[in-house]
């Protein structure tokens, strides 16, 4: 059985503030025979940083960056003892942990994961399609729940009052929540409001997936969030913070 410890490493150009990039993301591998390995797989397009805040220095940020990933690939502590250093504008999400029964199954997901946490920073030929997201988005919600449908339909009071979401999972206690993947688009505020309209009339409990630049909208849901009735639960997580929270 191989243990697989993961982190995002995120870049916050104010440390105040919630927006952020993920420009790494580290993974330690254990298994009971002693097996042990460091990775730390960076962003490839590292002009979408420097475009993301102006005032780094392309240079010396470059040389930082490898600079980090060169020690943690030699480290030979547990992961916790590296991150909990980082705590400034450069800093590591909370560990995960994630258990596979052959090292091909940790290099496939090590290989999915980075791409789908730096999936808006890869270049055009390693970047997930959306079925691809998707699916990665499936199968970590498989992990987490029981109970995972695909494409749900959340049923109104009358027939024609309903709504699909990409994903049901089901808690430990039988509260269903949907999950609805929302791409960045002129429409994308409207499509969220009528689904926040449809949970608030029903008593429904929604989270939206965003893409990684839709701070703005995931702002609008937390504004609306706290006006409407306690019986529906609205959430919203960006696509790379879903899986490292």
């Amino acid at each position: 059985m191989y243990k697989v410890k993961y982190s995002s490493f995120n870049y916050y150009p104010d440390t105040l503030l919630i927006s952020n990039i993920a420009v790494g993301v580290i993974f330690q591998i254990e298994n009971n025979n002693n097996y042990y390995e460091n990775r730390f797989n960076l962003m490839q397009r590292k002009s979408k940083l420097f475009n993301f805040d102006e005032e780094l220095n392309p240079e010396f940020t470059k040389i930082f960056l490898n600079g980090i990933r060169d020690t943690f690939v030699k480290f030979k502590g547990e992961i916790k003892e590296f991150t909990r250093f980082y705590v400034n504008n450069f800093k590591f999400t909370n560990i995960q942990i994630r258990e596979f029964n052959s090292l091909d199954e940790v290099n496939i997901f090590i290989n999915d994961t980075t791409r789908y946490i730096l999936h808006p920073s890869q270049n055009p030929k390693n970047k997930m399609t959306e079925k691809e997201k998707k699916e990665y988005i499936n199968n970590y919600l498989s992990k987490k729940f029981n109970t995972v449908q695909k494409s749900y339909v959340f049923q109104g009071g009358k027939n024609q009052d309903k709504i699909t979401v990409d994903f049901m999972v089901e808690t430990k206690n039988g509260k269903k929540i949907g999950y609805k993947v929302v791409n960045k688009s002129p429409q994308a505020i409207f499509n969220i409001r009528s689904y926040i309209a449809h949970a608030m009339f029903n008593e429904e409990n929604i989270t939206f997936i965003l893409d990684d630049n839709m701070e703005k909208e995931r702002e609008f849901i937390f504004d609306l969030k706290d006006q409407i009735n306690k019986e529906s639960e609205i959430n919203a997580v960006l696509e790379k913070d879903l899986v490292t929270q």
